[in-house]
């Protein structure tokens, strides 16, 4: 919701926690389904611990996949679902 507030996800693929879609689809217009939804250098998630996700994803993304199973390993959690990407 910050990231609308101030412009950020005009016009761009985003997600938030299901509670609040309805007014980021108010203010956004093009929220789609997903833990996380990558749309170029925005990323979004919808809820805490796909936040978790997305940091895991980030890790994976710019370190490696081995890299992210460490982190996995260390924080005792396996992501789930798929990252909706643009």
């Amino acid at each position: 919701m910050l990231l609308s507030a101030t412009g950020l996800t005009a016009g761009r693929r985003c997600t938030t926690h299901h509670i609040a879609r309805e007014e980021l689809r108010a203010q956004s217009r093009l929220v789609v389904g997903g833990r996380i939804v990558c749309d170029g250098d925005l990323v979004t998630c919808g809820e805490v611990t796909s936040g978790i996700d997305l940091g895991i994803w980030q890790i994976e993304r710019f370190l490696g996949p081995d890299t992210a199973l460490f982190a996995e390993e260390v924080l005792e959690y396996q992501r789930r679902g798929t990252v909706n990407t643009a």
